[in-house]
Order: C-alpha cells, then sequence, then structure tokens
C-alpha cells in the first residue's frame, strides 16, 4: 500500500499564471534567458529568495515561460524539474532509497522531468541528483525549481547540482537583505542574475 500519494493539480492550474497579466512575467523570462542562452549551463537552478508567503509550488508557469524564452535563443530542447512537493503519482520515496523518473513532453521542445515522490526534503535531493544524471542528452538546459530544499532562509545543499543560479524574488514581500544573503550563497561565477515578480 503506498505510503504517501500525489496526485496533483492539473496542468491548466499548475501552469497557468495567475498574475493579472502575463507581459512582465515574459519580459523577466526573456532577460534571463538571455542570460542563460550565453553562458550555455546544462542545469540552472531557480533559487526562490524567501518571503512571507513561500514561492516554492508556485514556480511552473514561471519555469515553462523561461523555458518557451529559452527556445528563441538557441537550439536543442529544454527540460523542466519543478519542486519536489509537486513530483506526483506514485509511492513516496524515503531517505536512502534510489528512484527513477518520470518525463513528458508539456509542449514541442520542452520536456518536463518529474522524479517519484519523496517523503521529505533530504530524499528528494537524491532523486533529483539521480534525474539529473539520467536525463535525456541532447538537452540545451534543464530548469530546476529549488524551493522546499531547505529551511526558509537557508540556502539548499542541493544548489550544488546546478551550473549556475537564478534568484526568484517576490519583489513586495522579500527583504534586500534576504536576496544579499542568497546571492552570497551561490558560488561564484554561477549566478545569472534575478527574476523579480509581483
Amino acid at each position: 500500500m503506498p505510503a504517501n500519494v500525489n496526485v496533483g493539480p492539473s496542468d491548466a492550474d499548475r501552469y497557468g499564471w495567475p498574475g493579472p497579466t502575463d507581459g512582465a512575467l515574459a519580459a523577466e523570462a526573456t532577460r534571463i534567458a538571455r542570460q542563460i542562452a550565453r553562458a550555455r549551463p546544462p542545469v540552472v537552478a531557480l533559487l526562490p529568495v524567501y518571503n512571507r508567503k513561500p514561492l516554492d509550488d508556485r514556480l511552473a508557469p514561471l519555469m515553462l515561460s523561461l523555458a518557451s524564452a529559452l527556445l528563441g535563443f538557441a537550439d536543442g530542447d529544454v527540460a523542466l524539474i519543478d519542486t519536489w512537493q509537486t513530483w506526483p503519482w506514485g509511492e513516496a520515496v524515503e531517505w536512502g532509497q534510489t528512484a527513477a523518473h518520470r518525463s513528458r513532453w508539456l509542449r514541442p521542445r520542452i520536456l518536463e522531468i518529474a522524479p517519484v515522490p519523496c517523503g521529505d526534503s533530504s530524499a528528494a535531493a537524491v532523486a533529483l541528483q539521480n534525474a539529473l544524471a539520467a536525463r535525456p542528452k541532447g538537452l540545451m538546459t534543464t530548469l530546476v525549481n529549488l524551493g522546499g530544499y531547505a529551511a526558509p532562509r537557508a540556502v539548499p545543499s542541493a544548489l550544488r547540482l546546478a551550473d549556475a543560479t537564478v534568484l526568484v524574488v517576490a519583489v513586495r514581500r522579500t527583504r534586500k537583505r534576504a536576496v544579499a544573503n542568497a546571492a552570497a550563497h551561490v558560488p561564484e561565477g554561477r549566478l545569472l542574475g534575478a527574476i523579480l515578480i509581483g
């Protein structure tokens, strides 16, 4: 009997932008997509900066917009791996177990990768590492939502799995000190900038 099954929301609910307009989102995504296309990192972490209402499980629309923008700058496919709390369908994996992943095409050239559900963030970090190691060849880049892998205001150890990092900042609810702290934990030369969302 499965210990923990996550059915997950519909694609419309997960990938639909809840804001009043997606024009600002597209502009932010295009700006960062240029940076990613220039640097060509295989794995890009999207690191939500702590604020009063966590962004961890609400970055799917941003990731899809960023992936779409990337397709305009370079050849190749883009993969998305959302935060571990969104990995749906199946029995939860506990610490010490290894897990395979599932993938599906969301749109032409945009692949969604979802490791099997995990019981906690430590198990999820292992599952993420396995999924990244086994991802398909020929991807331009893989975007990974690292929200929910660490306590508020802490930087997740899973950040080491990324070749580059983009901070995601809710501008009206995040203090400058929190942004500076997150940026200070990104290895030198691997911070590609920040995406500011309302």
